[in-house]
């Protein structure tokens, strides 16, 4: 990601915009007071260097909006609801509000600091690191100081370079790889991740570990693209159909994409768990009732949630002393009926 970018400063906007610091203040606090000419090179000045007015920084305590932002790049998608409702329950508790945006492609940065700019928010939760264009991305590290806070949901630690919350995906690979072994597997496949996400590399590498340790061959046909959606998951089920020699296991991306997956094995008459077991991920609250009942590796999203917000609050609060905290919470194994033991 490179070294820390400085965050433009008063001084930087004055030099950009040909004026003194005392009237790049009065344009942005007291606009009245300075001519249209001079508002509009000031206003430009902010816009073109992404400059976040210091005064909300200092005086933040005081200027609370006690409101966050909350940015979702697939609002619909049911495992980011499942974070959001711990984001909201535990801001309830400290009665703060919730502003909820699906900003369009590339346009996180834009807004963000419309938000930031005109003290909106107190601070924002960004639902999915990964999905944060290279542009958004430089400027969360030219803006991040820790006040206003921004906190990612991240899939790779160090992936951003603010605050963020995340899970170990290659430790949880592994538990996912070492359960189909003691079942008795064998003969083991993966559908990848989407090729943007981190996680794409991380489960793989934690399956092919598992496979490794237990002296299992690991037969690269067997492992084919996929993605985090049901249609992704289809897609996979004609990869694993084409094959002359299958897998009786297959470890998916996630849990909607396993529900793909399923489906459309059983329009070709093959049974899970009967002909193929299928492992999940995510643990959302559809796995426990889906037929069959899919064995999955949970992830905690709730709590994901709520230390998010609980990090926003500490950083407003400044309760933490770390300058770029990061949480790492813990996954396990939901075993079900998706997987059964193989018969010898």
């Amino acid at each position: 990601m490179g070294g820390t970018v400085k965050r433009p400063s008063i001084g930087d906007v004055a030099r950009h915009a040909g004026v003194s610091t005392a009237t790049v203040s009065r344009a942005l606090n007291s606009p009245e007071t300075v001519t249209e000419k001079t508002r509009r090179k000031v206003t430009e000045a902010v816009e073109e260097l992404h400059y976040v007015q210091s005064e909300t920084a200092r005086n933040f305590k005081l200027q609370r909006a006690s409101a966050v932002l909350v940015v979702a790049h697939d609002i619909g998608n049911i495992y980011y609801s499942e974070i959001f409702r711990g984001i909201q329950r535990r801001a309830e508790a400290s009665n703060f509000s919730i502003t909820i945006a699906n900003p369009s492609p590339g346009g996180t940065q834009d807004l963000i600091l419309s938000n930031l700019r005109t003290s909106k928010v107190d601070g924002v939760i960004i639902l999915s690191g990964h999905e944060i264009a290279e542009r958004d991305m430089k400027l969360l590290q030219k803006l991040y100081s820790g006040t206003p806070p921004i906190v990612a949901m991240c899939e790779e630690r160090g992936h951003v370079r603010v605050p963020h919350i995340l899970i170990d995906n290659e430790r949880a690979g592994y538990i996912a790889g070492r359960h189909l072994i003691e079942m008795g597997h064998v003969k083991i496949g993966h559908a990848y991740g989407p090729n943007r996400a981190p996680v794409r590399r991380a489960r793989a590498n934690g399956l092919r570990r598992a496979m490794t340790e237990a002296g299992i061959a690991i037969n690269d046909t067997y492992f084919f693209e996929g993605g985090f959606s049901a249609i992704g998951g289809r897609s996979a089920a004609q990869s694993y159909l084409s094959l002359k020699d299958r897998p009786t296991a297959m470890f998916m991306p996630n849990d909607e994409a396993a529900m793909g997956f399923i489906s459309q094995l059983h329009r070709y008459g093959i049974s899970v768990p009967g002909d193929v077991s299928v492992m999940g991920f995510d643990d959302i609250v559809l796995a426990d009732t889906y037929v069959p009942a899919l064995t999955t590796v949970h992830q905690p999203k709730e709590e994901m949630g709520r230390h998010a917000m609980n990090l926003v609050l500490d950083i407003i609060e400044r309760r933490t002393r770390s300058e770029l905290p990061i949480i790492e919470l813990p996954v396990h194994l939901v075993p079900r009926d998706s997987v059964a033991r193989i018969k010898p």
